[in-house]
C-alpha cells in the first residue's frame, strides 16, 4: 500500500514537472548558446490534424538528423516515465488502458497549449507522447513479468 503511496506522489510529481515544462516551456532548459530546439513547427502557424506530417521528414533526417532526433526523442522520452509509474499506481493496468492513458495524455498535454494559447496542436505530438508512454509501460512489463508467479498447470 505505501508503495502505491509513493509511485502516485511521484506520478503527480512528475505530471507537473511535465505540465511546466511542455506546456509552459521554459526556454533555459530548451535553448543552448547555439541551438533551439523546436518541438513542432510553428512556421506556418496553423495546426496539423495530419498523422506523420512532421514525423516522417524526421524519420527521413529532414531537416537535418541532429534536429529531427532531437525533436522526436524530445516528444518521446520525457513520457516514458509515465507509462512507467501509472502500473505502480493502478495494478489492473493492461496495455489496453495503457493505450487509452497514453493517448489521454497526449491529447491533454496538446489541449493545454492551445488552451493557454502558448503552442499549436499537432497531432505528431500526440502521437510521439503516447508512443512515450506506451514504452514506458512496455519497460515496465518486461521489468515486471519475471517477478510475477507463473501458475502450473496440472
Amino acid at each position: 500500500m505505501r508503495k502505491r503511496w509513493i509511485a502516485a506522489l511521484g506520478l503527480a510529481t512528475y505530471s507537473a514537472i511535465l505540465i511546466k515544462l511542455v506546456v509552459f516551456k521554459t526556454g533555459s532548459l530548451l535553448e543552448t548558446r547555439h541551438l533551439r530546439l523546436r518541438f513542432t513547427d510553428h512556421s506556418t502557424g496553423r495546426a496539423n490534424y495530419m498523422p506523420f506530417r512532421t514525423i516522417w521528414p524526421y524519420l527521413q533526417g529532414h531537416p537535418r538528423w541532429l534536429i529531427a532526433i532531437v525533436n522526436l526523442v524530445g516528444n518521446i522520452a520525457p513520457f516514458m516515465p509515465i507509462g512507467f509509474l501509472a502500473p505502480l499506481v493502478y495494478r489492473k493496468m493492461t496495455w489496453q488502458r495503457s493505450l487509452v492513458l497514453a493517448f489521454a495524455t497526449g491529447l491533454a498535454m496538446e489541449g493545454l497549449e492551445v488552451m493557454f494559447r502558448v503552442g499549436i496542436f499537432d497531432i505528431d505530438d500526440v502521437l510521439l507522447n503516447a508512443f512515450g508512454v506506451m514504452l514506458g509501460y512496455w519497460i515496465f512489463t518486461g521489468f515486471e513479468e519475471p517477478t510475477r508467479p507463473r501458475l502450473r498447470s496440472a
